[in-house]
C-alpha cells in the first residue's frame, strides 16, 4: 500500500508540473527559468521510469541472472538430457574394462602367477568390482532427499523462491531436477542424479572404490604393461 501511494503521489506531482509548465504565463519569462522547469520535469520523468522497474532487492547479480537466463535454461536442459548419455558411457567404459580383464589379463595371471597370488587377484578384483557396481547403482537410483511439503513445523532458514517452501539448512534448489535437495552437494551428470542427504555416502563410496580399483589394475598389470611396451619398442 505504501509503495502504491508513493507511485500515485509521484504521478500526481508530475502531472501538476506538466500542466503548470505548459500553462501560458503572463508577462515575459526569462530563459533560465524555462530551462529549470525542463530539468525539473526531466528529473520527475526519470523517477517515474525508475519506479516501473526498480526493486530494493535488485542488484548487479540479479541483472546478470536475468541476462543469462536463456543460457542457464539451455545448460539445464542439455545437462538433463546428457545425463542419460553420461550414465550409458559409464556403463560401457566399465563393461569394456571388465571384458578386457576377463579375456586377456586373468588368463595371463592364472598361467604366470602362483596359485595363492591368483586367488588373491581374483578375490580382490571381484570384490572391488562388486563394490563399484553396487555403490554406483545405489548412488544413481537413490533419491537425494527433499524437504517435507506436508509438515509446517520444519526448522528452516529461508524460503525457496522457486518451490515456495521452507528450506532447511544446507538445502539448495536444483534447477536441473526442478526441486530442492536436502544437504545438496552437486548435480552429477555421471549419475544423472543429485548428490544429497540420502545418497552422499553411496557417491563417496563409489568414488573411493573406483579409485582403489584403478590403483589395483595399475599395480597388478604393471609387469604386463612393461612387457607389452618393450615388445612394441623392439618391434619398431
Amino acid at each position: 500500500m505504501r509503495s502504491g501511494g508513493s507511485w500515485r503521489c509521484q504521478l500526481s506531482r508530475t502531472m501538476r508540473l506538466i500542466l503548470r509548465w505548459c500553462r501560458p504565463h503572463r508577462g515575459a519569462h526569462r530563459g533560465g527559468r524555462g530551462i529549470g522547469r525542463v530539468a525539473q520535469l526531466w528529473s520527475y520523468t526519470r523517477v517515474i521510469l525508475k519506479s516501473l522497474y526498480y526493486n530494493s532487492l535488485s542488484d548487479s547479480d540479479t541483472l546478470f541472472d536475468c541476462v543469462f537466463e536463456p543460457v542457464y535454461w539451455i545448460v539445464d536442459n542439455m545437462t538433463r538430457w546428457f545425463g542419460v548419455v553420461f550414465v550409458t558411457l559409464v556403463v560401457l567404459l566399465t563393461s569394456s574394462v571388465v571384458i578386457i580383464v576377463y579375456l586377456f589379463v586373468i588368463p595371463i595371471i592364472v598361467s604366470i602367477y602362483p596359485v595363492y597370488w591368483s586367488f588373491w587377484h581374483l578375490g580382490c578384483g571381484h570384490w572391488l568390482l562388486l563394490m563399484v557396481v553396487f555403490h554406483y547403482y545405489k548412488a544413481a537410483t537413490t533419491a537425494a532427499g527433499h524437504p517435507p511439503k506436508d509438515k509446517v513445523h520444519v526448522p528452516s532458514v529461508s524460503i525457496c523462491k522457486k518451490c515456495i517452501i521452507p528450506k532447511p539448512a544446507r538445502t539448495h534448489h536444483c534447477s536441473i531436477c526442478s526441486t530442492c535437495i536436502l544437504k545438496m552437494d552437486h548435480h552429477c551428470p555421471w549419475l544423472n542424479n543429485c548428490v544429497g542427504h540420502f545418497n552422499h555416502r553411496y557417491f563417496f563410496s563409489f568414488c573411493l572404490y573406483m579409485t582403489l580399483g584403478c590403483v589395483y589394475c595399475s599395480i597388478s598389470s604393471r609387469n604386463l604393461f612393461i612387457e607389452a611396451y618393450n615388445a612394441v619398442e623392439v618391434w619398431f
